[in-house]
């Protein structure tokens, strides 16, 4: 499929696959009745989903969080995909950007995500991640291994952390211009199965 934006992967602009795509089908050897289907990909849904992770633990470079390789952030581990972030938290922090590696809950080597994820350099316990364009494969290769895998899905009127089509005001340069839109998009928030994740949910 077509691809999307992230941090250090900028594709070209869309017009130029389209150019490329009928360009080669106008050579083809095939009937005029020929139809041309294209699989969209991550163009048409990276863009509408992030997954909001609360930091539990911070060992100098490393966060550990409450979502994973089992759960939204398949591709951050075994594809090492740079999926972009940004710290929540009340009141801005003012602090250096630095790398950022994640480690998953569930006790497992592979619940590994290195990055490197940019964030303010004073990201503690109890701040909250939000991790941006994983409207594909983010819900489709969760999992509940371990007993995590449960979240809650919110419905925001939000840009995206990344665009290719000019909606989202960010850091990740594209060919296209940064326009005043906004578009929706799905926030899931991961939280432990049972009664673990009701008292996480309720100091919320």
């Amino acid at each position: 499929g077509f691809p999307s934006v992230y941090p250090g992967m900028v594709p070209p602009d869309m017009s130029e696959y389209a150019d490329a795509i009928h360009r080669g089908f106008n050579e083809m050897p095939v009937s005029e009745t020929t139809e041309l289907w294209c699989e969209p990909g991550r163009a048409l849904v990276a863009e509408s989903s992030s997954v909001l992770c609360r930091v539990d633990l911070r060992k100098g470079d490393a966060l550990y969080l409450n979502d994973g390789s089992y759960g939204s952030l398949f591709d951050a581990t075994h594809s090492r995909w740079p999926f972009p972030t940004k710290l929540v938290r009340d009141g801005d922090s003012l602090t250096e950007m630095k790398p950022f590696r994640f480690y998953g809950p569930t006790c497992d080597s592979i619940d590994h995500m290195p990055g490197p994820f940019f964030l303010p350099a004073d990201i503690r316990e109890g701040d909250f991640i939000e991790i941006g364009m994983l409207g594909a494969y983010g819900v489709a290769m969760s999992t509940g291994f371990n007993g995590y895998g449960e979240h809650d899905l919110a419905v925001v009127e939000d840009a995206p952390m990344a665009s290719l089509y000019g909606l989202a005001p960010r850091s990740i340069p594209t060919v296209r211009t940064t326009a005043e839109e906004t578009a929706r998009k799905i926030v899931r928030l991961s939280r432990p199965k049972g009664k673990a994740g009701q008292r996480k949910k309720s100091r919320r």
